[in-house]
């Protein structure tokens, strides 16, 4: 345990013992001046000293490493909780640069515009920042994965950051060498849509315990993959992968809300998550 957080509970203890700082050096032999420190939490004292301290106030040690574990358990609640937060916001400049790319990859599969430099820089920076507010906001799933004990949640999410990030490079690629030099749109379309599909499971699998808005993810996300991997619809597919990802947007709000400080009421029990 930090030692200010131990110099507190000891504080606590003693008070609640009605001793003051006198009567407990009197009772542990210990000098005035290291019982001052300690609960101070200036000092980290030796075991023994801290043996004698709760044997003084008659505290169970078990109650010190729960006391340990419950502040362990606030930390990861709040690690989670920030992350919630950020992947949320990147995931909203996500959603509305990727219908900006989406438009203008199939403007370029269509028209089969001439070569541009210029543009080229555009794109690829384009591309780029795509890939980057992505990663932060499929890495949240992961973290849900985590919390949840999600084993598929945190794969799949994995899988999502890894193939996202080959798919953009080749964009990258084909457009300043010309060549599609890895898959090709079918299989592509394919892959994603098996990724999605096992994506969207793990949101299901969820539902059982968290409720509807996973049942609406997990629909959506699995209409979306199913459309990819038919490939005759995988342009539709594309507005159905917009709006499932809207619905993964708002989920991370409501679980961000629900793991807030602010919120006395949390979606997790930090025995079931964390310990």
């Amino acid at each position: 345990m930090k030692q200010p957080l131990l110099g507190q509970k000891i504080l606590e203890w003693r008070k609640a013992k009605g001793l003051t700082q006198e009567e407990l050096v009197e009772r542990c032999n210990i000098n005035v001046r290291t019982i001052q420190r300690i609960e101070a939490g200036e000092v980290t004292p030796r075991s023994y000293t801290v043996k004698a301290i709760l044997e003084v106030l008659e505290v169970n040690p078990n109650d010190l490493q729960y006391f340990q574990l419950e502040k362990e358990a606030n930390s990861e609640l709040n690690n989670l909780s920030s992350w919630l937060r950020f992947s949320f916001i990147t995931g909203i400049i996500y959603l509305i640069l990727a219908i900006i790319e989406s438009v203008i990859d199939v403007q370029l599969y269509l028209e089969k515009s001439e070569f541009s430099v210029g543009f080229g820089y555009v794109y690829t920076f384009l591309k780029m920042s795509v890939l980057v507010l992505f990663l932060f906001f499929t890495g949240a799933f992961y973290k849900l994965g985590q919390a949840f004990s999600n084993l598929l949640l945190k794969v799949t999410a994995i899988f999502l950051m890894i193939l996202t990030g080959a798919i953009i490079l080749e964009d990258i690629v084909t457009y300043w060498i010309g060549i599609d030099i890895v898959s090709g749109l079918i299989l592509r379309s394919l892959i994603l849509g098996l990724v999605y599909v096992l994506f969207a499971t793990s949101f299901l699998y969820l539902s059982k315990e968290k409720g509807t808005t996973y049942i609406i993810v997990g629909a959506l996300g699995m209409l979306t993959g199913v459309s990819f991997m038919t490939v005759v619809f995988a342009i539709p597919g594309l507005i159905f992968l917009t709006v499932f990802e809207v619905s993964l947007i708002i989920l991370l709000y409501q679980e961000y809300r629900k793991t807030s400080p602010d919120n006395p009421k949390t979606f997790l029990s930090q025995e079931q998550v964390f310990l």
